[in-house]
């Protein structure tokens, strides 16, 4: 068995909702679960709705979107149960402010247009309620996950299940069964756990990329591959603002030695990137933590740092004195020295012109 999570964007329309359909009828022989975020933009437009005083127009934002992918996707009865689910939806969060409830809808949404369309196609699937299987305490916003019971509901609801299995990221339930969600991007989180309790051959994070990049392709023109990065490693890009991962999905993974794979949904070919128990040595990549990245993801690697700065991080195993000299001379700052990186504060305003110099040197 496999997890095969693909996030926002892979499934943000009907287009791409097929290619996901095309990537999962390849890996049928592999008995997938397939965990799917929210349709790319929604949870903030959820997180808009259950803050404004009236929703009204960014609720028919809501249905119109969750509809025309609908029909764009489905016909026949299929199509008028799955609109009926999808009005139903809706009008569950109508005048409600509990965020927690209101932006769990986005992942319901997704997934269960994502399963109908799965049946349209004519690879049987059902739905199965991530509510049912994932726990959590503390903080309804960022929920902290209890193991052992999700195991044996993950178990009990897909484990022995030989058709296709659709369910959510990143939403759960607490002890009390009230909407919770495991923390904004939390859908990875939600597919290690997954991958943990079924002991699957290996977790698939289908993004937008072409694996894990040696930078941030939004800032850094020219990005390389990463071909295969240990799981220390890449809990420490996380840390340090590297954001193709959730910072917590590493744990599940690594306590099961299972493989996390890191795939293009536009072009599946591409063989991505590996995170697995070892990797090689030297610099992996370039990473920028922002105020807001420590933030959202809950780093606390620039605590302590003036307002109006960033961190700048090279990564890797065993890095040498070549890579702190690149550091020390782009930035021009005391670089602190980790077991898996080397780190400087530095001007906000210039730390992305900062970290696409660092890449050049060491990568180009």
């Amino acid at each position: 068995m496999i997890v095969m999570k693909f996030g926002g964007t892979s499934v943000q329309d009907a287009a791409a909702i097929r290619r996901v359909i095309d990537i999962v009828r390849g890996r049928l022989p592999d008995r997938p679960l397939v965990v799917v975020s929210a349709l790319a933009r929604v949870t903030r437009l959820l997180v808009e709705i259950a803050g404004a005083q009236d929703p009204s127009e960014a609720m028919e934002a809501l249905r119109a979107r969750h509809c025309q992918v609908c029909r764009d996707l489905l016909h026949g009865p299929l199509l008028d149960e799955t609109l009926a689910r999808v009005e139903a939806l809706c009008q569950s969060i109508e005048g409600l402010h509990d965020q927690p409830a209101v932006i769990s809808v986005g992942e319901l949404l997704s997934s269960t247009i994502v399963s109908a369309a799965f049946n349209q196609a004519g690879i049987p699937c059902r739905w199965a309620d991530a509510r049912e299987m994932v726990h959590v305490t503390g903080d309804r916003m960022s929920g902290r996950p209890d193991l052992d019971r999700i195991e044996a509901d993950v178990r009990r609801v897909v484990g022995s299940s030989s058709e296709l299995t659709v369910t959510q990221g990143f939403i759960a339930s607490t002890e009390d069964g009230l909407p919770a969600v495991l923390g904004f991007e939390g859908s990875d989180y939600s597919a290690a756990i997954f991958g943990m309790s079924l002991g699957a051959e290996r977790v698939e994070i289908w993004t937008d990329v072409d694996g894990i990049r040696t930078a941030d392709p939004r800032y850094v023109p020219e990005t390389c591959r990463i071909i295969r990065v240990s799981y220390d490693e890449a809990a420490e890009m996380a840390r340090l603002g590297a954001r193709v991962l959730h910072p917590m999905t590493i744990y599940p993974a690594r306590t099961r030695q299972i493989p996390i794979l890191v795939l293009n949904t536009a072009n599946p070919s591409c063989p991505g990137s590996r995170v697995e128990q070892d990797s090689a040595d030297g610099p992996k990549c370039v990473a920028l933590l922002t105020d807001q990245d420590g933030r959202e993801i809950g780093s606390r690697a620039l605590a302590g740092e003036q307002a109006g700065m960033s961190l700048v991080s090279l990564i890797g195993r065993n890095l040498g004195d070549e890579e702190r000299r690149v550091m020390e001379a782009v930035t021009g700052a005391a670089v602190s020295v980790a077991p898996l990186s080397l780190s400087a504060p530095v001007d906000a305003a210039r730390a992305r012109e900062m970290v696409t110099e660092i890449h050049n040197r060491i990568f180009l």
